[in-house]
């Protein structure tokens, strides 16, 4: 097969955070903050509607216990080039974004999920020429129905039958067909990774030659896709999208730490639920782009 080449910034086009963002102190809800990236010599650009927060000045703590965390960086005129953000690289462990206001650009680094994590990283980025003013923000997240990150100590139910397969680079050969599949399977889907938890198979699809959305993580693309297109994919190679209980089989194992799955957006899951890496299951629009998963 022949894979058709797909230009590097068509690939890198889309990323996206997840955040979380609360409306009222007694609602709340993930937020998916999407990012365009024009070309490779220019930063990512949040999109307008991402939610920032308010600064946190002097010696100022979180004032949620489910919180999130930005750096901002600066206020420019036009988009900070790639080229100058390069020496703030070599002193942080996220990633710099570029923020539309209607007055600029809000230079912007993270998301932080701790605190800790967000001051420390502060210090160094105010070392540099230019950034000693930068100061975090918080985007209040005080979520009632939901469960925080496990930590990485936290004991684990033990997981029987556990078989993986990691895949360390990308796939160009096709799924071999199982028996289930149906006939009219593309020729094009390959399996970027795959495990065995408890007598259920869990795959990663990935559709080579898609116009669906791409977004980058463990230095691969991955597709992102609707809840019909998800759906449909899992459909095509004799599986289905997986439930709840399946997706918290697979966060117990963790596999997905493991194998470096791609855990920066959620996955669909059945009856239109988005499946967060937290542990949360939550309803979700059937337009969100999504990771996929198919479980059988």
């Amino acid at each position: 097969m022949t894979m058709r080449k797909r230009p590097l910034v068509n690939i890198l086009s889309i990323s996206t955070l997840l955040m979380v963002m609360t409306p009222a102190p007694t609602s709340a809800k993930e937020f998916l903050c999407d990012a365009t990236q024009a070309s490779t010599t220019q930063l990512p650009q949040l999109d307008k509607s991402c939610p920032i927060g308010k600064g946190l000045w002097g010696k100022q703590k979180p004032k949620y216990q489910d919180s999130q965390f930005w750096i901002q960086c600066g206020i420019y005129n036009k988009p900070l080039a790639l080229d100058k953000a390069k020496r703030l690289y070599q002193r942080i462990s996220t990633d710099v974004w570029m923020k539309p206001e209607d007055n600029g650009y809000r230079c912007l680094i993270g998301p932080y999920t701790t605190f800790a994590q967000a001051k420390n990283e502060l210090v160094q980025v105010q070392k540099q020429p230019g950034y000693k003013e930068a100061f975090i923000r918080e985007v209040s997240g005080k979520l009632e129905h939901s469960k925080p990150a496990r930590p990485a100590k936290e004991k684990r139910s033990p997981v029987k039958k556990v078989t993986t397969t990691k895949m360390t680079k990308m796939v160009t050969q096709p799924a071999r067909k199982a028996t289930s599949t149906p006939a009219n399977i593309k020729s094009d889907i390959s399996i970027r990774l795959q495990t065995s938890l408890n007598n259920t198979d869990y795959k990663v699809p990935y559709i080579l030659l898609s116009d669906d959305l791409f977004y980058m993580e463990h230095e691969l693309p991955w597709n992102r896709m609707s809840y019909d297109g998800a759906y449909k994919t899992c459909r095509q190679i004799g599986m289905r999208l997986a439930n709840p209980q399946e997706w918290k089989v697979l966060l117990d194992s963790k596999v997905m730490e493991k194998d470096n799955w791609p855990i920066h957006l959620p996955y669909w899951g059945a009856e239109h639920t988005g499946l967060f890496y937290s542990g949360k299951v939550n309803q979700l629009k059937g337009s969100s782009r999504l990771n996929v998963m198919c479980v059988k």
